[in-house]
This record gives C-alpha cells, structure tokens and sequence, in this order.
C-alpha cells in the first residue's frame, strides 16, 4: 500500500523537484489558465471578431514554461534508473 501511495501522489512530484502541495498548486494554476483559454477559444468560435489569439498565444506560452519542468523531470527519472550522464 505505501508504494501505491507513493506512485499515485508523489513519485512525479519529486521527479519535478516539488513536495506535493507545490506539485498542485502549480498544477491547478495550469489547469485554470487553460480553461480560462478554452472559454476564449469558444467564444472566439461564436465571434470570430473576438480572441483572436489568445488560446493559441495562452498554450504556447504555457508551452515554453512547461519545457524546463520536462527536462528535469526526463532527468529525474533517468537518474534513479541509474543512467544519468550529463553532457558537458
């Protein structure tokens, strides 16, 4: 059971160098931005006069936030698999 417990709630958080509080915290402002973006892309859909880009500018900026976190996640795991080797 506890290893299901630290599968389910705290393996990725550590792989991403966050407790698990921080891991939602981060997660949940994410999660809000992108709906908040949804909303647009919708109402965009009913007026195309409105939002021009602001979904599309939303997830690649999300994009470009998110690519250091993947890295030190990529990272992590490679490390308790015992192959990690930096490139200098």
């Amino acid at each position: 059971m506890p290893n299901l417990i630290w599968k389910l709630f705290l393996d990725h958080p550590s792989q991403v160098e966050e407790s698990y509080g921080e891991h939602m915290a981060h997660s949940s402002a994410y999660g809000w931005r992108l709906f908040k973006a949804s909303m647009c892309a919708f109402a965009h859909a009913l007026v195309p006069a409105i939002h021009k880009s602001t979904a599309s500018d939303t997830v690649k900026g999300m994009a470009q936030e998110l690519g250091g976190r993947a890295i030190t996640a990529r990272e992590e795991r490679m490390r308790r698999a015992g192959v990690y080797d930096p490139v200098i």
